[in-house]
């Protein structure tokens, strides 16, 4: 008997799981650097600048790998969960229009998806106009061209 299409399956399961926590990780790592830079206004060290951007691009690549697999694989819950938080991560690293095209993606699976990316595209225009307190011109780490 041959498992290799079990293997198959418990390692794309493993997969997935483990790009959820990156994004977890990407995500809390960038919202904690930019709470932090607006209250207290500590610059990082270039070890700590680093760290944050090896996990972001870690969680991005992957949240990418998965995505592309859309049309393969029978996967709508994990690809819209991908999508959102692509959409989150570029929210937090200020580059708006990923965060647009991951939501123009994200409706597109179902009233669940409608809503998430309603709520993410109501917190970029909460940013976009000032409403919140990340919008200042400066950027994170890996979007500031002189660390």
């Amino acid at each position: 008997m041959k498992f290799g299409f079990l293997s198959r399956i418990f390692e794309g399961a493993l997969s997935i799981e483990k790009t959820y926590n990156q994004c977890d990780k990407a995500l809390g790592a960038l919202r904690a650097y930019n709470e932090k830079r607006q209250q207290e206004n500590v610059p990082y060290s270039a070890s700590e600048k680093a760290e944050l951007n090896n996990v972001v691009s870690i969680a991005i690549e992957n949240a990418t790998r998965l995505v592309e697999k859309e049309g393969q694989r029978n996967w709508p819950g994990v690809f819209r969960e991908m999508h959102k938080n692509l959409a989150n991560i570029y929210l937090e690293l200020e580059e708006y229009d990923k965060v647009r095209e991951a939501c123009e993606r994200l409706q597109n699976y179902g009233e669940v998806g409608k809503l998430d990316a309603e709520e993410v595209i109501k917190n970029l225009n909460e940013r976009e106009n000032g409403d919140s307190p990340s919008t200042d011109s400066t950027h994170p780490p890996s979007q500031n061209p002189n660390p």
